[in-house]
């Protein structure tokens, strides 16, 4: 039988090349500015000015601003009540609430200092007043003289928010001086960006300013990844390791396998002779992703090691290319965390790093994997490896491919393919977030890649219908897609706060209701939808002090149509944990068990509560629950990257078909900085986030991956309930319960699955 590859194993390719190739030509280069205009040719140069949000090519300049006059309607700083300068002019916030922009009756001059001669190409200036008189000066000297590179007066500005200011050439400096002018009131600047090119040297270093400081390490202390203290050893143990090598002593570098999803930094990676440069075996389903985690460590505590890791395609006991089997290197970054220290996070591939700048500001290993696949291992230090090896089809056999370190060792990579196909069961598959994002453009094939990756992630819920040009339209795949829709328009936010009472909702307010659910209707209808396509959210995280409003809401909408379908996830959140079970389920009984066809529930109100139990129990579309996995995409420890693996375990272990993370992608500041503070309120709140931004697209994490491993996992359980193996399944779930790895459950599954 020729398996239909699932779409973890196919779709990625096909959205790519998509997103590349639009009327026959390659658009991959083309750039979807913030404000929504189109642009060829890329970026308009290297960025200069260090705003945050951009992830691609930057030269780090570290430059700083000053203004002639004060801006007071509102001021440059981060917070009213702190004073403190903000830099808002480069925060990467356009267009935002009051506090995004600084204001100042009369022109607003300010002066930039790029630390260094550079080479100026285009100015973009984004203002709320739109229509502005525009002076861009360029000088050597903070004093001058001051040359003008471009001058547009108030009766040439076109009406727009974001001005973009190409520049002629040859204009050079130090400094850059730009005068606004709006034509009556307060003159409001929100961001200025400056794009062109810079030199860097010894004497004018990029200003990367470390994220996570480097540690203090004893000389005589070596670290197998940067920054990680766990994995400290002393020359003393480092000779002893050595010393057990014998002739692979004499090599620059070895490999070894590591823990694809356990700890790999809790310790020093000195691994044992007997685990160096073996053949790594993986089986795997004929349309399948799986992972597998290697080590590249220098042999030398002399001297750091340079090379270039390069993969083989798979091939054939012939020699011959194996069809249906592809494979994806990435590199892993380590990085700081607040609450986990310094660990591995993200994962790169080659086309998808950050600048090198970038990446030795966030990473404390980035000065090593900046350029990847060139890599440089610190002294007696290593590099992480992660290699994805796909199956889209593959016949069933044993396959190779060969990873390579130049001027050095070779490992040979394995593959059993076994005659298994998994099949495609329908989940809900919930993440709460869109995608990645890039200010102040995204490459045009941006969201393609976005979405092929939540795709091979198992995702199946978008936010908002499948409209054109949206995530939800690229990701729809028809009975297998759920939208998640806002269902009652302004009263949303109303419910949410408390200030519906279930007693007093009018006759208008019914009305308003019953309009809106009808126009949703109409609407995704006219898409093509089922009622089991998609669903309305009445409000988030509904909990005692809404509880009954929630339920007359649901009886208004059943009565205008009772074929739509509702979403509910109950948290019940009251300090640091859930109400009383008693107290959840009589705020849930009267409606809970008829209303809801989308139940997902906070898994903290699953644990030992009996009197919720059947609520959620209950027959419906959709039997969920989710996790709010914060910050743990920054921690390495076992039990925070299996999390995103044992969700499926649960659900399947109740029957259930669905379950939730949040979130795949929600920073509450800078994602790659875990030390910000959150810019509106002061607060120093964590990031929820599974994958990080790169340039191109998501960059992905050990977590991230994870959910993937899960999602197969569960369509490996479902065809082995399918084939009435019941006995196998509870002996695995009974083993899951008793704390044995998942990866070896899945092996067993594997070849249970593959027994005829």
């Amino acid at each position: 039988m020729t398996p239909r590859p699932c779409l973890a194993a196919c779709l990625s390719a096909y959205l790519f090349a998509l997103a590349a190739a639009v009327d026959g030509q390659d658009r991959s280069g083309d750039l979807v500015w913030f404000d929504g205009t189109h642009t060829t040719g890329g970026p308009p140069g290297k960025l200069l000015s260090d705003n945050e949000g951009y992830w691609g090519d930057c030269v780090l300049t570290g430059v700083e601003y000053t203004y002639e006059r004060s801006p007071d309607s509102p001021a440059d700083t981060w917070q009213d009540r702190t004073n403190s300068f903000g830099r808002r002019l480069l925060d990467g916030r356009p267009a935002g609430s009051w506090w995004t922009p600084v204001g100042l009756v009369g022109p607003l001059v300010v002066t930039f200092d790029f630390r260094r001669s550079c080479s100026f190409a285009e100015v973009d200036v984004d203002t709320r007043n739109r229509k502005v008189s525009l002076r861009l000066e360029a000088a050597d000297e903070r004093k001058g003289p001051w040359r003008v590179m471009l001058e547009r007066p108030l009766a040439n500005c076109p009406d727009l928010p974001f001005h973009r200011l190409p520049l002629p050439a040859g204009q050079k400096g130090r400094y850059l001086r730009l005068t606004a002018e709006a034509g009556g009131g307060a003159t409001w600047l929100e961001e200025v960006l400056v794009w062109g090119d810079a030199g860097v040297s010894t004497e004018s270093p990029e200003a990367f300013r470390p994220v996570t400081p480097p540690p203090i390490v004893a000389e005589i202390a070596f670290q197998s990844f940067p920054g990680i203290d766990k994995t400290a050893f002393s020359d003393g143990i480092f000779w002893e390791w050595k010393r057990t090598l014998g002739p692979l002593a004499k090599l620059p570098a070895v490999w070894s396998r590591v823990p694809t999803w356990d700890s790999i930094t809790d310790r020093p990676l000195l691994p044992k002779p007997e685990e160096l440069c073996r053949e790594v075996e993986v089986v795997v389903a004929r349309n399948e992703t799986e992972s597998i985690a290697l080590a590249l460590s220098n042999v030398s505590w002399e001297k750091p090691w340079e090379t270039t890791v390069t993969l083989s395609p798979f091939v054939t006991s012939a020699g011959t290319p194996a069809p249906g089997l592809s494979s994806l290197l990435h590199v892993a970054g380590t990085m700081g965390s607040r609450y986990y220290g310094v660990n591995i996070g993200p994962l790169f591939t080659a086309d998808n790093l950050l600048p090198a700048g970038l990446m030795q500001r966030y990473l404390t290993n980035g000065s090593g994997i900046r350029s990847f696949p060139d890599l440089v291992l610190s002294r007696a230090g290593s590099a992480l490896l992660w290699i994805n090896v796909t199956t889209a089809g593959a016949d069933p056999g044993e396959y190779t491919a060969r990873l390579s370190a130049r001027d050095g060792p070779d490992v040979v990579l394995k593959v059993r393919v076994l005659d298994v196909v998994l099949p495609e069961p329908r989940v809900w598959l919930q993440t709460w977030s869109g995608g990645t994002t890039m200010f102040p453009f995204r490459y045009v094939d941006r969201d393609a890649r976005e979405v092929a990756y939540k795709l091979s992630l198992g995702v199946t819920v978008w936010d908002g219908f499948p409209e054109p040009g949206t995530l939800a339209q690229l990701g729809r795949r028809p009975g297998r897609s759920f939208f998640h829709v806002q269902g009652i328009g302004d009263y949303r936010d109303r419910l949410y706060n408390r200030q519906i009472d279930a007693a007093k909702i009018t006759a208008d307010d019914e009305a308003a209701i019953a309009g809106t659910i009808g126009e949703h209707v109409k609407h995704a209808r006219s898409l093509g939808l089922s009622y089991d396509d998609w669903y309305v959210e009445l409000t988030d995280e509904p909990g005692e002090g809404n509880a009954a409003a929630f339920g007359a809401i649901i009886g208004i909408i059943r009565r205008t149509d009772p074929k739509v379908r509702i979403y509910c996830n109950p948290s019940f959140w009251a300090g640091s944990g859930c109400l009383p079970d008693a107290s959840v389920a009589a705020a849930l009984s009267p409606w809970y068990e008829e209303g809801v066809d989308i139940s997902s529930p906070l898994h903290m109100l699953l644990e030992d509560r009996p009197a919720c139990q059947p609520l959620f129990d209950a027959p419906r579309l959709v039997r969920a629950f989710y996790q709010v996995s914060t910050q743990s995409a920054k921690g390495e420890g076992s039990d925070l990257v299996n999390l995103y693996r044992e969700m499926a375990w649960r659900a399947f272990r109740r029957g259930w078909n669905g379950w939730g993370f949040y979130a795949y992608y929600s920073p509450r500041g800078n994602p790659w900085n875990d030390f910000d503070a959150e810019w509106y309120t002061g607060e120093d709140l964590p990031d929820y986030v599974m994958v990080y931004p790169g340039p191109r697209g998501p960059v992905a994490t050990r977590q991230s991956e994870a959910v993937r491993e899960g999602w197969e996992d569960y369509c490996l359980l479902t065809l082995l309930r399918s084939r009435g193996k019941d006995r196998e399944i509870d002996g695995f779930l009974a083993d899951q319960a008793a704390g044995m790895p998942l990866s070896a459950l899945r092996l067993r599954a594997l070849q249970a699955a593959a027994e005829k």
